[in-house]
């Protein structure tokens, strides 16, 4: 299998599929990511369950007209009923069911106030988790606010970000005074101070911490002006778009109401960072490996620890790679 092929691949780990809040309970949601047509539903019980979204039995859609009956989705054409496991479970006029009535289903962990969905080529159960952030949920800081991009790249590219130093001067207008960046298992880790510089002539000293937990989520811890807390959440739509998730949360300084007087503006410092890079990765082609110089930063090793993410299908993680 060539280079080409195994970075092609949608990658195994956590996804988001969306914040808490964008599924109600019992209302069937269409999406779509890794190239397949899904059903989001919160049952009864108030879980989010993932599954292909067209029925095994006539191919009607499960998101556009199912109904949530307990732990199951009902088909819209016939009735029949699937659990959250995928397996059909009901048949309303008929006494056998067929064994290969099930559709496949995916693992979901709803985590930091939003949901995750398991993704694996390999069909692999999840081996690592995101930690909980104690801060969502918290009296002490204020609720996400959050945005969504739908960006033409490959979540690859967005991850390079992570390692590489030489790009936030010239694309963000800050000075990076110190960087670190390590790795250790499924999470890899940044760590800055800086100046950031605004249009006004202001300027925020700052210090951040990042860390991807897998291929697709990003916690990061800032203290500058405030103190605040990011989650990123970008997955694979299908092979050349994804979207992009950003929540952004502020430690309540004062009262909540003065506090939150500022999300607008530090959301406005963040999407303006995200447009100015997603301007350049919708247009940039992928270089592997890269033309690399000294002060780039660690992009080699980012990249040699984000293909653990991408082994081939069929091939146990460490066997060589053609």
């Amino acid at each position: 299998m060539s280079q080409d092929d195994v970075w092609a691949r949608f990658p195994r780990g956590w996804f988001g599929i969306g914040f808490s809040n964008e599924f109600p309970k019992g209302e069937p949601k269409p999406i779509r990511y890794f190239s397949q047509d899904l059903v989001a539903y919160r049952d009864d019980h108030g879980q989010v369950q993932v599954l292909e979204a067209h029925c095994p039995h006539m191919g009607a859609h499960f998101g556009h007209g199912g109904k949530v009956s307990g732990s199951c989705i009902v088909c819209p054409f016939h009735a029949w009923k699937f659990g959250g496991d995928g397996q059909c479970v009901e048949i309303p006029y008929a006494r056998k069911i067929p064994p290969r009535a099930r559709v496949k289903a995916w693992p979901i962990r709803e985590v930091n106030g939003a949901v995750l969905m398991w993704n694996d080529p390999d069909g692999g159960a999840p081996d690592f988790e995101v930690p909980v952030l104690p801060e969502i949920g918290s009296a002490s800081w204020l609720p996400w606010a959050t945005h969504r991009y739908h960006i033409k790249t490959h979540p690859r590219e967005i991850v390079d970000n992570l390692a590489d130093k030489a790009h936030f001067p010239a694309v963000h207008r800050t000075d990076i005074d110190e960087f670190g960046f390590d790795t250790d298992g499924v999470t890899a880790t940044q760590r800055v101070r800086g100046r950031a510089h605004f249009g006004d002539g202001k300027v925020d000293p700052f210090a951040s911490t990042t860390t991807y937990h897998g291929p697709g989520v990003l916690l990061m811890r800032m203290d500058g002006l405030m103190q605040n807390r990011m989650m990123l959440l970008h997955t694979p739509v299908d092979a050349g778009t994804l979207d992009l998730r950003m929540g952004v949360t502020l430690k309540v300084v004062g009262d909540e109401k003065t506090t939150a007087g500022y999300v607008d503006m530090y959301m406005a410092n963040l999407r303006a960072g995200f447009e100015d890079d997603i301007r350049i990765w919708e247009h940039k082609v992928w270089r592997h490996p890269p033309l690399l110089c000294e002060g780039d930063g660690p992009v080699g090793s980012l990249r040699k620890w984000y293909r653990q993410f991408y082994r081939p299908i069929g091939r146990p993680e460490g066997e060589a790679q053609s």
